[in-house]
């Protein structure tokens, strides 16, 4: 089943992809910085780089399975609360997904904290 198959869906593909693209940019921005500074950052730059590596593949990831869930939803003739249960189950994995991205932004932070004297 080839999820894009016509204009509408493609364009919904391109408009959610754009929609993510703030945080693709400032992502891919960070894994240049940490890649750049890795001698400097020790043990922080390996928890920076999941964590900004996970919100690049949720970049991409998000978009893609909302349009190919959109369609099959489309095409599937489901009732309304299958469709927004669906949609609600992903919000909330999406969100799961973000929120451990952050955790490990956090932890790149404390790890890469030097004791004060």
């Amino acid at each position: 089943m080839n999820p894009i198959t016509d204009n509408a869906q493609l364009t919904v593909l391109l408009s959610l992809f754009v929609a993510q693209l703030p945080v693709l940019i400032v992502s891919v921005l960070g894994c240049v910085v940490i890649v750049a500074r890795k001698n400097e950052l020790a043990g922080a730059a390996s928890w920076a780089l999941m964590g900004f590596g996970l919100s690049i593949v949720l970049c991409i990831l998000i978009p893609a399975a909302q349009a190919i869930v959109q369609k099959w939803v489309m095409e599937g003739g489901s009732s309304v609360a299958q469709r927004a249960s669906l949609f609600a189950v992903l919000g909330v994995v999406w969100s799961i997904l973000r929120a451990i991205s952050y955790a490990l932004l956090l932890m790149a932070v404390l790890a890469g904290r030097r004791p004060t004297s």
